[in-house]
């Protein structure tokens, strides 16, 4: 059995060397972590505490490691502990035993997010449910557990839990890619106002947690003589000064909400704001926009295919009631 400790800042190249491992087989899942991105976007988080980071050693080496943490309170201002959330968990893919080992992680995480009050775990991470890793893992922001991730799928499903949630990541390539136009979305250029705001205020705590370290744009529609919005889009775009001289992801873009009041949904309105922020990107060589779609969301799922986003990964998310 490994032996599972709380996290100390000896264990960093450590953790870092089995994201690195772990990314090899799936890149296009996993940003490359550097010890400036994990203190940005991990040990330095406000919410952040070593005891629910929780690394598995054999023989003195670390193998694996989990991180638990808790979701947000109802209005988005603390933290609520009885609402647990396993972020990762993550094994040497090079290490013998890797089902055993991802089990003592999961007790062990399990324990903890307990010993504090956890009443429900979530398995996987997927906002507002992603108290870390945004833009780490998952593409532009987490999307639980990756469905070709078969041996944490395994994990969960095996100890228990049931699967609540199913995301669908799409991607869409920027590169002389054209808008679609259509006698709706003509018409809103004769009568929709668009502002942007490069650094847009959180809706709440819980949200600058989240993210503090991401540089995110947001576009609102708003009607001839009116001040109200009627849409609006939230789009990432680069994560930190470190990565911005790397030049890494800086041409990656995460949409994060796209929002139509409901008496002018289904007139093209999602289509041609969205289409506004697409150029608007273009022109700052954004290159590939992503986004993490709820399976059951077919309004959404409905427009990203008219746009000709194309479906890359599924990924799911795991409850257990304690």
């Amino acid at each position: 059995m490994p032996e599972i400790q709380p996290f100390c800042n000896t264990d960093r190249p450590a953790l870092l060397e089995i994201w690195r491992k772990c990314s090899l087989s799936q890149p296009e899942h996993y940003r490359p972590l550097s010890t400036t991105l994990l203190e940005q976007h991990i040990l330095g988080s406000p919410i952040f505490d070593r005891y629910g980071l929780l690394l598995a050693h054999e023989e003195n080496t670390p193998v694996g490691f989990a991180h638990a943490a808790f979701g947000p309170n109802e209005d988005h201002t603390g933290v609520d502990r009885s609402t647990g959330v396993i972020c990762l968990v993550m094994v040497d893919p090079d290490r013998p035993g890797k089902e055993e080992i991802a089990a003592a992680l999961l007790r062990a995480a399990e324990n903890y997010l307990i010993s504090k009050g956890a009443t429900q775990i979530y398995g996987g991470a997927s906002r507002p449910l992603a108290p870390f890793y945004m833009g780490l893992y998952g593409g532009s922001e987490p999307i639980g557990v990756f469905q070709s991730d078969r041996l944490i799928t395994w994990l969960y499903q095996s100890a228990g839990y049931q699967t609540i949630q199913q995301t669908v990541l799409y991607r869409l390539s920027l590169e002389n890619y054209r808008v679609p136009i259509n006698a709706k979305t003509v018409s809103w250029r004769r009568t929709l106002s668009l502002t942007f705001d490069d650094s847009p205020k959180p809706s709440h705590w819980w949200e600058a947690c989240m993210m503090c370290h991401f540089e995110w744009l947001e576009m609102t529609g708003t009607l001839s003589g009116s001040e109200i919005p009627v849409a609006g889009v939230v789009v990432r775009t680069m994560v930190s000064a470190e990565e911005q001289l790397q030049n890494y992801y800086s041409e990656l873009g995460g949409l994060l909400n796209i929002q139509v009041d409901a008496e002018y949904r289904r007139k093209g309105l999602a289509t041609y704001i969205l289409g506004a922020m697409i150029r608007y990107l273009q022109r700052r060589n954004v290159r590939t926009l992503e986004v993490q779609a709820p399976a059951d969301n077919d309004s959404l799922i409905a427009l990203l295919r008219f746009m000709k986003w194309s479906e890359i990964e599924q990924g799911a998310v795991f409850l257990k009631k304690i």
